[in-house]
């Protein structure tokens, strides 16, 4: 019984710090990743901009890439209500 409370006892005194060293090493890996990401945009903004830059630089006029271009297909709720009405014309 002596050595249970022996390691409630270590474990009482020592688990503090190492659950705060714990949650300390998990938050820095949190804030790194998010100012790895930070950075990671800000490099895709700059690209973005400066092709923006060259283009107009050129002469080009930019046209960002869109789906405006691509033809539509009806959306999942026309779909949706065009079946419901052919079923519901044919009931009638």
């Amino acid at each position: 019984m002596t050595i249970f409370w022996a390691v409630f006892g270590l474990l009482f005194v020592f688990g503090g710090p190492i659950i705060y060293g714990i949650s300390l090493y998990i938050r820095q890996s949190f804030k790194h990743r998010e100012r790895m990401q930070e950075r990671r945009n800000e490099e895709l903004r700059l690209q973005i901009q400066l092709e923006q830059m060259r283009n107009t630089h050129l002469g080009r006029q930019y046209v960002p890439p869109s789906s405006d271009l691509l033809p539509k297909d009806a959306s999942w709720e026309e779909q949706s209500q065009a079946s419901y009405e052919m079923g519901y014309q044919q009931m009638q």
